[in-house]
């Protein structure tokens, strides 16, 4: 079961996408701009937050041509493993219509996307997702076993570890490549922190891939090195800030609002693959932003400012 639709139509010429996508960036960024209360009208939900953004996504996927789609195959898919996870929730709280709303968009495959909506219940949607993420991974029964010990908080957890191993491992664009070494780089460091902050320690969920040694760091874990943990927020991120004081999510904004800044600094130079992908990610960041202001309620602007990405 594929995870991607297969789109047979030649899409754009890539220069001519990257003017749309310059123009439509401005509007994100004006938009941005104007959302300073921490309620964003017309966003009810996470789902419909995250139903906006997979709007876009498949806008920006449909007029791509083939060898761009290639190129963002693997980001896509990225964004997909939240989709299903969000797909999974609602279904186990029997909220149909919300699965039906994040399922109607083009990105899913047509086969996935029937298969999800006509499952009886949780338990036959997550051997659905499992069967679809075993083709791509080759073996699904680490997938299968997280669910059946940890629920869908952790399959979910599993699934991004399992296909950043996987994907880390793949050729790909220049500019993919170093958006997947980034990205997992910061989610290493997210480990990091919680192994600390809660005191346990699992050498197997840190993934290679990064240009932090994953030696290093389940290191650091079993000694409870919060210096190196310092060092290497420090290393990616550039500043000195100390770490373990941070909450969880004013952390991981810090690091977001770090890869945030080098995809665009990327997107400003020559390369049409880095102006596209600074553009998809701006969508995701948005997307959070409206998601944090969403739950902001009584938190106060400091705080807020804190958590959102730059």
């Amino acid at each position: 079961m594929e995870l991607l639709r297969d789109i047979a139509a030649d899409g754009y010429p890539t220069d001519y996408l990257v003017a749309r996508v310059r123009g439509r960036r401005a509007v994100l960024l004006a938009e941005g701009r104007r959302a300073t209360t921490p309620r964003v009208p017309g966003a009810a939900s996470d789902e419909a937050i995250w139903d906006a953004m997979l709007a876009e996504f498949d806008w920006l996927r449909r007029q791509m041509n083939p060898r761009l789609r290639r190129h963002f195959g693997p980001v896509f898919t990225l964004f997909v493993i939240k989709t299903l996870v969000l797909c999974l929730r609602n279904k186990a709280a029997e909220r149909h219509a919300a699965v039906e709303r994040l399922l109607h968009h083009d990105l899913l495959a047509e086969d996935l996307r029937d298969a999800l909506v006509k499952a009886p219940d949780v338990r036959a949607a997550v051997a659905i997702v499992v069967e679809a993420f075993g083709a791509v991974l080759g073996d699904a029964r680490g997938l299968a076993d997280a669910h059946a010990v940890g629920g869908l908080k952790a399959l979910e957890t599993r699934l991004t570890r399992d296909y950043l191993r996987h994907v880390a491992a793949e050729p790909l664009h220049p500019v993919v490549r170093r958006f997947f070494a980034a990205f997992i780089d910061l989610r290493n460091v997210m480990t990091l922190y919680k192994h600390l902050r809660w005191g346990f320690d699992d050498a197997a969920s840190f993934v290679p891939g990064g240009t932090l040694e994953t030696s290093r760091l389940a290191d650091a874990s079993s000694r409870g090195d919060a210096g190196c943990l310092d060092a290497c927020v420090r290393e990616i991120a550039g500043d000195a800030a100390p770490v373990m004081a941070a909450s969880e999510v004013a952390l991981e904004s810090r690091l977001l609002s770090c890869l945030t800044r080098e995809l665009h600094d990327a997107g400003r130079g020559a390369d049409d693959v880095a102006r596209i992908l600074d553009y998809l990610w701006g969508v995701y960041v948005d997307a959070r932003n409206r998601a944090l202001r969403l739950h902001a309620g009584g938190v106060d602007v400091a705080t807020l400012e804190r958590e959102l990405i730059a």
